[in-house]
């Protein structure tokens, strides 16, 4: 699924307290992203929209010509990102930005490609230095209740979220605003599918996965729901053809598919690495907001009760 254009709406909310007579680099304490449009900074004087999103790594990423636009220069800091067999080699500047009456140095990313569509660039919710990065999904309404989770740091800077057991494993979770779907990578579907009885069903399919980059996706049905507290993940697919071994997951495909084309063995001797849950809006679709609260360690989503799975589609 593509981001549209529009995708997220920003709005500054300053405290009561927070008056012009404090210092520019004090925090606002609210950053509210609504859908439909990107949040307005600038960045080295000059305007940059991001699209803010939950799944998104926190260091900020821009466009290459974005990058080119507003003077950034590689510093001796880079990284490199993979996603699946593709490799992302980021350089990175620390500039100086301003949301609203506030200013702060961030280290921004860039590459020689276009990262995002519809915006300069892309960043997620611990990114900016704001108290709580409030997503506004809908208007609230009678019925919504909070359902809060423990933000884990394990993550770092590469996404902001949530840990589950899986089995007695750790499955790390993120959540999705622009896909449907919930996507797991390789090896986390294998404990998924051995914890709640789980096959594959149908085809391999590209799905976006980040920085504009699809990747092999497949259905996974459950004899038993996996959970998110109260939330039962709806539509979960699973990332094939990546780094991981999902070659254990029962198959109800047609029996002439050729399985290698979309199933890797991986290599038992190497450490596995951190498995990532991305909660599309097939779960969470009917909730108000997702809140992240910084200070308290949380993450909050107001929704009412969760309809049943015919009453999703």
């Amino acid at each position: 699924m593509l981001w549209r254009a529009s995708i997220l709406t920003v709005t500054l909310a300053l405290c009561p307290s927070q008056t012009a007579a404090k210092p520019s680099d004090a925090p606002p304490a609210d950053l509210t992203v609504r859908m439909g449009e990107t949040v307005a900074m600038t960045v080295n004087d000059q305007p940059v929209r991001f699209r803010l999103t939950p799944d998104a790594v926190s260091v900020p990423t821009v466009n290459a010509d974005v990058a080119e636009k507003i003077g950034l220069k590689p510093s001796m800091i880079g990284y490199v990102y993979f996603i699946g067999s593709v490799k992302i080699a980021l350089r990175t500047d620390n500039v100086r930005y301003r949301a609203g009456n506030t200013s702060f140095k961030s280290r921004t990313a860039f590459s020689d490609r276009q990262m995002v569509n519809g915006a300069d660039g892309v960043a997620g919710p611990a990114t900016f230095p704001f108290r709580r990065t409030i997503f506004v999904l809908r208007p609230p309404q009678a019925g919504d209740r909070a359902i809060t989770f423990r933000l884990n740091k394990d993550m770092g800077l590469s996404q902001t979220g949530m840990k589950i057991d899986v089995g007695g494993r750790p499955v790390y979770v993120a959540f999705s605003l622009d896909r449907a779907e919930s996507v797991v990578t390789a090896t986390g579907g294998q404990w998924i599918a051995d914890a709640n009885g789980g096959r594959f069903n149908g085809e391999a399919r590209e799905a976006p996965i980040l920085y504009e980059i699809s990747r092999p996706i497949r259905r996974l049905d459950l004899d038993r729901p996996l959970m998110l507290g109260e939330l039962q993940i709806r539509n979960l697919a699973v990332r094939v053809s990546d780094m991981g071994n999902a070659e254990g997951i029962p198959d109800g495909a047609l029996p002439d598919q050729d399985l290698d084309e979309i199933v890797v063995k991986g290599d038992s001797k190497r450490k596995i690495p951190s498995q990532r849950l991305y909660v599309g809006m097939d779960t969470i679709g009917h909730c108000a907001s997702l809140t992240y609260d910084f200070e308290a360690g949380t993450v909050t989503l107001m929704c009412p009760n969760q309809p049943s799975a015919g009453a999703m589609g």
